[in-house]
């Protein structure tokens, strides 16, 4: 039966499993039932995400994703549509959607955005792929806003390399690799939140003076407070779409 097989695949490969996807082939009249193990996260996450509209704006031009792939890996995105309002919410959406459906069928990350570059009008594209399983976590940039990784009380910031004005129809993909035991936070923003505040001449740093002095580790506690920030910075009206992700990485008791 199912729960033998799976005590069979734990004692020969050391590890435990979990059933990822089953067909039962009674219920589909078909003669065969099929079930896909999986081996068991060693790392689980908690999201929360926080979003508002540009002030009079029916629509959001950010979109986000957070889905499991069907490999097992976690996917979090976020599409920065130029502008804001229903175009770009269509483009975002598009963006978001394509590369979901490429990621899905099995198609390189990098690969995956630069074709949907090629095909779509440009959009800041965040992308994080994380293996809950191996401790391995991916980013894919594409002119985004810094990604901040937080570590105790340190905070670091990954970010796109800046081109010069002109160049953004030859914007790059870049990719970075960090190891999950290191990172107990990862935050996630749209453009709109790191230029909110004018005190400091490098915008990027108050985003990560505010995640230095937070004292709260809830993912959506957190993502609540950055947005909130954000539009107080803005002087209580939102100039833009706004979104932040965030994401808690803990380790599993196995």
């Amino acid at each position: 039966n199912i729960k033998r097989i799976k005590t069979i695949l734990e004692r020969i490969l050391k590890d435990k499993f979990i059933i990822q996807h089953q067909e039962c082939g009674l219920r589909e009249s078909k003669e065969q039932c099929k079930f896909t193990y999986m081996s068991q996260d060693k790392f689980s996450v908690q999201i929360g995400i926080s979003k508002t509209t540009k002030a009079g704006s029916p629509v959001s031009g950010d979109t986000n994703l957070e889905t499991k792939l069907e490999d097992g890996k976690y996917l979090l995105a976020i599409s920065d549509g130029m502008g804001s309002g229903p175009e770009a919410m269509k483009s975002s959406k598009v963006a978001i959607k394509t590369l979901e459906r490429l990621l899905t069928a099995g198609f390189d990350k990098t690969m995956s955005l630069k074709l949907i570059n090629s095909i779509l009008e440009i959009t800041q594209k965040d992308v994080e792929i994380l293996d809950l399983y191996s401790g391995i976590m991916e980013f894919v940039k594409n002119g985004a806003c810094p990604t901040y990784l937080k570590r105790n009380k340190e905070v670091q910031l990954l970010k796109a390399i800046s081109l010069p004005g002109g160049a953004i129809d030859k914007m790059a993909v870049e990719v970075y690799e960090c190891d999950l035991p290191d990172v107990d936070l990862i935050v996630m923003c749209s453009d709109r939140v790191i230029e909110s505040n004018d005190e400091y001449i490098n915008k990027e740093v108050w985003v990560k003076y505010l995640l230095e002095d937070m004292q709260t580790d809830d993912a959506q506690k957190i993502a609540d407070i950055l947005l909130k920030e954000a539009i107080d910075n803005d002087y209580g009206t939102q100039k833009d779409d706004m979104t932040v992700i965030v994401a808690k990485i803990s380790k599993k008791i196995r």
